[in-house]
């Protein structure tokens, strides 16, 4: 369990230190010693977990900031399983939303905003399997994104979406408070093991 980065009794984060845990959470990743086995682990866990929800369309995301990186897993995934669709997310400044468009690897990709990679193509693809970066995560499924509310934006009204947090060992918090927003992981996955809501329902072979 790693140490808390902020005081556990207080019920609530200021945004201010919400800002500054995030900070220091990358910063954390951004170091991590030994990253090629922790990249093996995690990634043989995810084939794993899919290898168990069987998606028909699945969305993932261009990693960005030490965020662990799924697509080489999924296009070793993807080559055994061809009936799955794989879609990567767009986003609208304007209108703060996110949808996903139709990708397979090989397939270009452009620059976004945030500095972020996203398809050019315009199909759109509703995934009932998202896998989604956690820039922290607490062991109940709650996720700590970067503040811009697109995950949670998306999530909301979407229950049926398969929610896969993806992050590191090092930023699981001892504690992190729920806002109204907020979305539920339905699992959370890290080189070390599987938290949140269903942990207890998926075996995996380590």
């Amino acid at each position: 369990m790693n140490t808390p980065l902020y005081d556990p009794l207080s019920p609530e984060l200021p945004q201010h230190l919400r800002a500054d845990l995030r900070r220091e959470l990358i910063a954390r990743r951004q170091a991590l010693p030994d990253l090629p086995r922790r990249q093996t682990e995690l990634a043989e866990r995810l084939l794993q977990v899919l290898d168990a929800l069987e998606p028909e369309t699945l969305g993932a995301y261009c990693a960005t900031r030490g965020e662990f990186d799924p697509l080489p897993t999924l296009e070793k995934w993807l080559a055994a399983h061809p009936e799955c669709t794989l879609a990567l997310p767009r986003v609208d400044e304007a209108t703060k939303t996110m949808t996903f468009i139709a990708w397979k690897p090989g397939e270009p990709l452009r620059p976004g905003p945030y500095d972020i990679a996203e398809p050019v193509g315009d199909a759109v693809i509703e995934p009932t399997t998202l896998l989604v970066p956690c820039v922290g995560f607490a062991d109940v499924g709650l996720r700590l994104g970067y503040g811009g509310g697109y995950y949670d934006r998306y999530l909301s009204g979407r229950e049926e979406v398969y929610t896969v947090g993806l992050s590191w060992a090092c930023c699981e918090l001892q504690q992190l408070d729920m806002q109204p927003h907020d979305q539920l992981m339905d699992l959370v996955l890290t080189e070390d093991g599987l938290y949140g809501l269903d942990a207890l329902s998926l075996t995996l072979v380590d």
